[in-house]
């Protein structure tokens, strides 16, 4: 994918949906190491000036799973 197409002054707001299934692991546990690099890349989004809006149908999956 062109990377040119997070630039801030192309897309100044990102909006990022998040599955149930890259949440919560098959074993019902939350996939904590993946939301940590998730998180880490968003905030360097921020960091560059972009807007950030987080969309999950996860809660269901991570209330069974929690």
């Amino acid at each position: 994918m062109d990377a040119r197409l997070f630039d801030p002054d192309v897309c100044p707001r990102l909006v990022v949906k998040i599955g149930s299934s890259l949440l919560v692991a098959p074993d019902g546990r939350v996939r904590r190491e993946w939301l940590a690099g998730l998180l880490a890349e968003l905030v360097e989004r921020r960091t560059a000036g972009q807007q950030v809006l987080i969309v999950s149908s996860g809660a269901v999956a991570l209330a069974r799973g929690g």
